[in-house]
């Protein structure tokens, strides 16, 4: 990675960050009209086929959302995704350099020094950082490899390529083995992954895990009351 290229992926990793924090209502929603499906055998017909096509709604947005994500490799500047900067960082023939990356990840905040002992705290975050840098780093890797190479990404491109972004009817979405819990999993690693590039590439936190346990308690409380 060269220089030059940190605030790039920065972006990148802000604007996934963002996305991923807009679409957890979706998600939600999803999850829990799935597992709340009994409460629909004693709605009228009409009404259980109207939540049915939102479920359905719902899927078919968060699997292109996700597509996105993890597939758009366009080279147009508006292109966010930081789907090549997560190949670049498991592909052994790219040999991603790190040098960069750990210097501004160790880099101490600024400081005044009030006594000549002053810097001791220095080298002690240093070596601190370094450590968490190597931990946190390869976890990333490890979460992006497995998801890279999982079932469920091998079927959600497909999916997304020849029935969502097309429906000319040929793709037999039951025979290809698709199933609801392929977006779940994916969002999942994800969120991991997500957790990692920004404790990695940034020095400001974003409230992901809150966010999202906002979204289901907040989900739970209106469907419950809707239904």
């Amino acid at each position: 990675m060269r220089k030059e290229q940190l605030t790039k992926f920065q972006k990148q990793i802000d604007s996934a960050v963002i996305g991923y924090l807009n679409l957890l209502e979706r998600k939600e929603l999803l999850s829990v009209s799935i597992k709340t499906s009994s409460y629909l055998s004693n709605l009228e017909s009409p009404i259980q086929r109207c939540i049915l096509s939102i479920q359905d709604t719902i899927y078919a947005s968060l699997i292109v959302d996700v597509h996105s994500w993890l597939f758009d490799k366009s080279d147009k500047s508006s292109n966010l995704s930081p789907c090549n900067l997560l190949e670049s960082l498991v592909d052994p023939d790219v040999k991603f350099n790190t040098k960069h990356l750990q210097e501004y990840f160790i880099t101490t905040p600024s400081s005044l020094n009030l006594s000549e002992s002053g810097s001791d705290w220095q080298e002690y975050f240093v070596s601190e950082r370094k450590a968490k840098f190597d931990q946190v780093y390869h976890e990333c890797t490890h979460n992006i490899e497995r998801l890279l190479h999982s079932e469920e990404a091998a079927r959600i491109k497909p999916l997304r390529d020849k029935f969502l972004a097309h429906k000319d009817g040929v793709y037999d979405v039951k025979a290809n083995g698709h199933k609801i819990g392929d977006v779940f999993y994916l969002l999942d690693q994800m969120k991991n992954i997500l957790l990692s590039l920004n404790t990695l590439f940034q020095r400001v936190s974003y409230p992901i895990e809150e966010s999202e346990q906002e979204a289901k308690v907040t989900t739970v409380r209106y469907w419950h009351f809707a239904v």
